[in-house]
């Protein structure tokens, strides 16, 4: 006998399945959020990446292109980097990361964080050579990697927060 769920559960499945993209555009939000500590809007790591990092590993069916896409294209609007440009790098990334899905899936967490320093170098390598070629002048590299070390260093955090999400909320949701 198939039970039919009622309209509660249905409501509480959908709201649950959006938490990737919900975490994801949260992220986005404090990205752009101006703070008033020193040094911190000069070099911010990228949030964003770690989350579509996580999500396209862990939840590809929570989390697919059409996510990246928007999430890119949300943060190429509100930060002013030449359009296209996080939006072109999520969706190179979430291609790579999704091919390596099952390999990571499963492993110790030393083996995502290796895995996201990787990307988290080559997204921040592409991307300053495209606003290079885009603007006509390289953004001074410190910065740069001033950012992916920040990026690398908060992975963890990130990671934990996600594998909560995925474990006590979206365990059992298909």
């Amino acid at each position: 006998m198939i039970i039919e769920k009622t309209f509660g559960q249905k409501v509480d499945i959908a709201i649950r399945q959006t938490l990737p993209f919900l975490s994801a555009l949260l992220v986005v939000l404090f990205t752009v959020t101006q703070t008033h500590l020193p040094l911190v809007n000069l070099v911010m790591p990228s949030f964003t990446l770690s989350i579509v990092y996580f999500w396209t590993i862990h939840r590809p069916d929570l989390f697919g292109v059409g996510c990246a896409f928007v999430i890119g294209l949300l943060q190429d609007l509100l930060t002013g980097v030449p359009l296209g440009l996080f939006t072109m790098t999520l969706l190179l990334i979430r291609a790579g990361v999704a091919t390596q899905g099952l390999f990571f899936r499963d492993k110790p967490f030393a083996v995502h964080w290796w895995g996201y320093a990787l990307v988290s170098a080559l997204s921040s390598l592409f991307m300053w050579i495209v606003a290079a070629m885009i603007q006509g002048v390289f953004a001074p590299m410190g910065q740069v990697f001033m950012a992916f070390v920040l990026s690398v260093v908060v992975f963890p955090v990130i990671f934990a927060l996600c594998n909560v999400i995925e474990r006590r909320i979206l365990m059992d949701v298909l």
